[in-house]
Formats: C-alpha cells, structure tokens, sequence
C-alpha cells in the first residue's frame, strides 16, 4: 500500500508503519506530488495540514483519512480559519480516526460520521521503566509538555504555594518548551517561587527517564489532551499522577487506583491530591505499579501500533484494489 501522511513532523512510528503498510511518503504541508497513493492521511484537520492533505487526496485518488488527536474542536483553543477547515477536511474524509473516546464524542455532536477510536500512545517499556523506589525519591513534583496555552500550566503554579505551606522542601520541575514559557517564569517570580518551580527546557528521553524516576508526582494539568503521552510514560515509571480528566486519563485509569484525576480546575483540589501522595510512599509505590500494568497491557510499543496499522489495512486493502487509477496521478 502507498501512504502519504500530511503532519508538523513525522510519526514516531514511521518505521514501525513501514513494516506494516509498504511505501509511507511523509510530507509537513503542501507540496503537490505527481504520484499515486493508495491512502493519505492526514495528523491533524487544520488549515496547515488537513486542507492540503485532503487536496493531495482528491489529486491521487487515494482514500482519506483524518486523526484528530485533542479535543480542540470544543476547547475555544482552536483560532477560526482552523476552525473552518477543520468542518470541510472532517466532512469529506473516508475516515476520521480519534485517539480517544472523549474526542470521538464531541466529533460525532459536530455531525461527523465515520469515527474510529485508536489511541496514539506508544511506550517503549525497555526505555520508561522504574528504577527507584518510592522510598528513595524526595518532595519532587513533575510536569513535562509543550508550554502553550492549552497545557494550562498556571493551574499547577497556583498550587504551589498551599502545598508549600505544608512540605517546605517540596521540588516543582516543569520540563519542555514553548511559548508559554516567559509568561509562566514570570508568574513564578511574581510568586517569589523561583527557588521552587524550575524549568528544564526540552530534553533527552534518557534525562526524561531520569526526571519520571526522581519524581514522587506527576502532574498534568491541561483543558485537552489525545493521550497525554507523558501521563503514560510517568506510569510506566512507577510514578503515579494528578491529571485533569483528559483524553485517555479517564478511559484506563481508574480515580484513587493509579493515581487521582481531578474533574474541576481547582488549585486547593490538585493540592490536596499532590500532598496525598507525597506525604505517603507506601501508597504511591502501589499507583506506580498498578499504573505500569495498565501501560504494559495497553500501550505497549509494538502491540500499539500494531493495533493503529491493521486497523487501517483491514479498512483500507479491499477498498485501495478497486479504486480508480486517478488521472492527475503517477
């Protein structure tokens, strides 16, 4: 099979996806190509990415597919020329994969039709894996995102200071990148908290290991999520969380079981949970290995993508053997 996939960078499984579908082009925008595919699929519905991907489509006579990979339709975060694009890309695609079940939900009330459910969360177990006890971790509470607005990193700050006042030598790391960033610094000197929340910037996976292992926390505080990813990852750590209730959080983790999940942007309320599992060890040590059995079910690297690249074959491989040879393609 012969597959385009439009997206701001290339899959982390591409290779993985090679195994399984044959001929995978990847492209990060519009860049019209005389060949034929058999399937385009494009990593997001926006102006920047869906529009030209459903145009590649149309010129190669390939079926179409759509991933919706956050809740951003519903969020108020997505600006308006996405916002249109979005309903044309949605409306025409063969297929519309969403990476939850929550995200599905709100596709179908705008009046998309064929929705699928795959997440797009893949662990690699041999790398994200426990290498220290609870016991021996300190007061170190862990974020790791892109700093951008809908991450909602001023909820975790506004925290801060209530979890301060009983934990003195409490530890906030914020690791990741982006435009957030100079507002949120400036937040946390204003809060006179700057030898208390430090940001790492973006970093290697093995030092992401090593944050996930030194952490007693993690925390994730955004409006919308596909996964997260680094919810998971922390899990497979041992490190259990403080998560709003997005994306996958909710569908496979169970509130007070592998960590706590929190249904209102409450500051007291994330308090409350982060110093729970602070001042108490023993009952973190058994989140972090429930939360790791979960991953190592689920969201295992090969079993994961296995389970997104046959999905789209079994849909894809009888429909791609009849499909007109297009006459605008090579």
């Amino acid at each position: 099979m012969k597959v385009l996939m439009v997206g701001r960078k290339p899959s982390i499984a591409l290779e993985e996806l090679r195994h399984y579908w044959g001929d995978v082009d990847v492209s990060t925008g519009f860049t019209p190509r005389m060949k034929r595919y058999d399937l385009v699929v494009a990593q997001e519905p926006t102006l920047r990415i869906g529009l030209p991907a459903l145009t590649q489509a149309k010129l190669s006579g390939a079926a179409f597919v759509c991933e919706v990979h956050g809740n951003y339709l519903q969020t108020g975060f997505l600006p308006l020329k996405d916002l249109m694009a979005a309903k044309i890309v949605l409306k025409s695609s063969d297929l519309v994969r969403a990476v939850s079940s929550q995200i599905a939900g709100s596709l179908r009330s705008w009046g998309v039709k064929n929705v699928m459910v795959i997440p797009s969360v893949y662990i690699k177990l041999e790398l994200f894996r426990p290498l220290t006890m609870h016991s021996q971790r300190g007061p170190v509470v862990l974020s790791a995102s892109r700093l951008v607005p809908e991450k909602g990193l001023g909820l975790l700050i506004d925290a801060v200071p209530k979890m301060l006042r009983s934990l003195p030598t409490l530890e906030v790391r914020v690791v990741g990148d982006g435009p957030e960033r100079s507002r949120l610094e400036a937040l946390v000197r204003r809060r006179g908290l700057e030898g208390v929340v430090r940001f790492f910037g973006w970093v290697g996976q093995d030092e992401l290991v090593k944050h996930y292992n030194e952490a007693a926390v993690f925390v994730c505080t955004s409006f919308h999520e596909g996964g997260p990813r680094t919810v998971f990852e922390a899990a497979a750590c041992h490190t259990p969380f403080v998560s709003t209730a997005v994306g996958l959080v909710p569908e496979f983790f169970t509130d007070g079981r592998e960590g706590f999940i929190i249904r209102e942007r409450n500051s007291d309320l994330l308090a409350e949970h982060v110093l729970q599992l602070l001042e108490n060890p023993d009952l973190r040590q058994e989140m972090g290995v429930r939360g790791r059995e979960v991953v190592e079910r689920e969201f295992e690297w090969r079993k994961a993508i296995k389970k997104y690249a046959t999905a789209y074959l079994k849909i894809f491989r009888k429909d791609v053997r009849s499909r007109p040879f297009s006459k605008n393609s090579q």
